[in-house]
């Protein structure tokens, strides 16, 4: 490898003292240079693009007006060492031993001793921690109520272990990441141990199950952490308990109704991560689609979320052949056919003018996410099957089309529209309005964390900066999904 083939990179580390230590690497055959440094304490650049020198010739003329050109040209890039790392990975040409880097979002632990009474934090559970259940389709309130009836109807083991699981979500969104929160959640992992035991199940036992192990999804989900990755495991076994006892079946109860829709929805967005994140385990293989009867088969919303999942199941089963660059073969048109008729369902959805004939502004936001949900659905069909369905100039609108959604939005608690259309910020001016709607959402009660996607984005962005030209979307993500210690959560 001829050094004299690849621009220099001079990445450096603050050192004991004010000086810099510095390191010289390559990258990738190009005519920028890129180089890191941290010249001054409270100076938050980090990286410098721009275009390498050009060797001098006595013979050449206009040397400076070149200069001041290429000056010119020079931009902030923010890359960390973990980027670079992520970008000779992803160049498997120069990234040969470079293993792949791991995000692991941060652990914010509330070390206070907090002793909260039960009543206060079933409270607080009603009137707050219950805008934060990710669901779809339906207020959040309601499922909250639901859930504390569910709880109450008896005192059952398992009815004990679904309050306990109830209280345990109530003071994590209360006061973080606290010693009683996790107290509350051991308990209630006992309870659902005893109740385990107890045989034959009955519905009311098996419901009060599964919506404990939701919450305990919930539990996980919400902050969002490096020590957070049990929350597809209680997804997986709600699954089961819905399977074993039936309750798919039970016709004329709008609670458990409610219920199947919000582990529908999860299992979705689960889907979508594992089709990603590339470390499956044996936890994590069987979040495959989830067969039930849904509550509000009418809703916009609920018909987004299964072309979601029909959208995984087109990428789960999509041809060798679709993507190798090769002449095209029958099994290649009849899944472009099948992509161009997803494609055409989803378009067809009746949203586009629903939130502007709505003067209320809860409900404008509420169409308004609707449709936005809708365009990066479109979006990622049309990236993710690299341009197979020829939709990139309707892709192009469609994109212009979210971005002017986004700051008409008080907030947007749902994550998935947020990372899709995180991806397609390439200039500052997009990604500071993706910035400022996560900065909106965190604000509000209703807020899950965003670590993941805030982490995920910039890791994306980063790779688009370094690149020469198009990196593969697919490929992509894919790898800066899995470089997440455990599943991501979009829900």
């Amino acid at each position: 490898m001829q050094h004299d083939d690849f621009p220099e990179v001079v990445s450096s580390t603050p050192g004991a003292e004010s000086e810099c230590q510095l390191q010289r690497c390559v990258l990738p055959k190009s005519d920028r240079t890129v180089q890191l440094s941290w010249p001054r304490l409270g100076d938050k650049r980090r990286a410098m693009v721009g275009q390498s020198p050009r060797p001098r010739s006595r013979s050449s003329t206009g040397t400076r007006k070149q200069a001041h050109k290429n000056s010119q040209t020079t931009r902030i890039v923010h890359v960390s060492q973990k980027d670079l790392e992520l970008h000779y990975y992803l160049n498997a040409s120069v990234g040969k031993g470079h293993s792949q880097p791991t995000f692991e979002p941060p652990l914010a632990w509330n070390p206070s001793v907090i002793k909260a009474q039960d009543e206060d934090l079933l409270q607080h559970f009603q009137k707050s921690a219950s805008k934060s259940l990710a669901i779809f389709g339906h207020d959040s309130i309601e499922l909250g109520n639901a859930l504390i009836r569910i709880a109450l109807a008896n005192t059952s083991a398992s009815a004990t272990a679904l309050l306990q699981c109830l209280l345990a979500f109530s003071a994590l969104h209360r006061d973080d990441v606290h010693s009683q929160a996790f107290e509350l959640k051991i308990t209630a992992l006992q309870a659902l141990g005893a109740a385990s035991s107890i045989t034959p199940i009955g519905a009311t036992d098996a419901i009060q199950h599964v919506a404990a192990g939701m919450l305990l999804c919930s539990f996980e989900a919400h902050k969002s952490s490096c020590t957070s990755g049990e929350w597809i495991i209680y997804l997986e076994n709600a699954k089961k308990v819905i399977h074993t006892v039936g309750l798919d079946k039970i016709e004329g109860n709008t609670d458990l109704a409610m219920i199947l829709d919000w582990v529908y929805y999860h299992n979705v967005l689960a889907r979508f991560s594992l089709q990603h994140w590339q470390k499956q385990t044996a936890a994590s293989t069987g979040s495959q689609r989830f067969f039930t009867k849904l509550f509000n088969v009418q809703s916009l919303a609920t018909g987004l979320i299964k072309l979601l999942s029909e959208v995984c199941d087109a990428f789960s089963a999509r041809p060798a052949t679709a993507f190798n660059g090769k002449k095209s073969s029958k099994e290649t048109e009849d899944y472009k056919n099948f992509l161009q008729i997803l494609d055409w369902r989803i378009r067809s959805l009746p949203l586009s003018t629903l939130g502007t004939t709505v003067s209320n502004p809860e409900e404008r936001d509420s169409l308004l996410l609707l449709e936005l949900y809708r365009l990066a659905l479109l979006i990622y069909l049309n990236r993710a099957s690299n341009n197979l369905i020829n939709q990139s100039f309707r892709t192009e609108k469609h994109i212009a089309q979210a971005f002017s959604i986004l700051p008409k939005l008080k907030s947007c608690d749902r994550q998935f529209p947020v990372f899709i259309l995180g991806c397609e910020a390439r200039n500052d001016k997009y990604r500071a309005v993706i910035l400022d709607l996560i900065a909106r959402v965190e604000k509000e009660e209703s807020s899950r964390s965003f670590n993941h996607v805030k982490l995920l984005l910039q890791a994306v962005w980063a790779q688009d900066d370094l690149a020469k030209g198009e990196v593969d979307y697919w490929e992509k993500i894919s790898h800066v999904i899995s470089c997440c210690r455990i599943t991501p959560s979009f829900v």
